[in-house]
């Protein structure tokens, strides 16, 4: 009783709080730079690359939080972000269309968009991104831009630190409600939500009821 009392006061609070923060660190010893057709591709350890079509290709996280039910994501908040220069000046590979499965060939080369070339890419280093249910718990999505690139200088900035805040209001966000969990049950899903997010801690305050 005491600890199911515990765990709404902790929700309450959340809510309350209407802002849920975190944080992310990068290894610079992960980037890796190479040459393909006279343009360098940038990659960082595990991490997919940006998806607009012709813009530069960089690396992207996706970092996902537990928020309070019947909350949504009205704005990310960057709080603090450090900031190296990469030495050097750099041509950065853009991103190329998608290709079906079924076209296994060589597919042309799409050069990069000077829109995307003549000013800083991505624009911004923490970005909101998808929103939805994970086994009845509200989960948000940030996208961060752990490097950056100024096409007018050429130059490439990585972010070792990235920490953030996003900002909530209360919304009707029509998710299905979860059935009856056995004690075994939800102490699973509970684990496996708290292994994805960034914020475990959070998780029993913002399980569905």
């Amino acid at each position: 009783m005491f600890r199911t009392f515990g765990a709404i006061l902790a929700a309450a609070a959340l809510a309350a709080a209407a802002t849920v923060s975190g944080e992310l660190v990068f290894d610079r010893g992960q980037l890796t730079l190479k040459q393909m057709d006279g343009l360098t591709t940038v990659s960082l350890g595990r991490y997919v690359s940006t998806w607009e079509t012709c813009a530069p290709s960089l690396p992207i996280a996706v970092a996902q939080l537990v928020v309070p039910q019947d909350m949504k994501v009205v704005a990310v908040r960057l709080d603090a972000v450090e900031a190296e220069t990469i030495p050097g000046t750099f041509d950065v590979y853009p991103v190329q269309p998608p290709r079906p499965l079924s076209d296994p060939g060589p597919s042309a080369f799409v050069p990069p968009d000077p829109k995307y070339y003549g000013s800083v890419y991505p624009a911004e280093v923490a970005m909101t991104g998808h929103q939805g249910s994970m086994f009845g718990y509200n989960i948000a999505s940030v996208f961060i831009a752990p490097v950056q690139y100024n096409g007018s200088d050429k130059s490439l900035v990585i972010h070792p630190r990235v920490r953030f805040t996003i900002e909530l209001e209360p919304a009707d966000l029509g998710y299905l409600r979860p059935g009856n969990r056995s004690a075994e049950a939800r102490r699973r899903v509970e684990a496996q939500v708290a292994g994805i997010v960034l914020n475990p801690q959070d998780v029993a305050a913002c399980a569905p009821r």
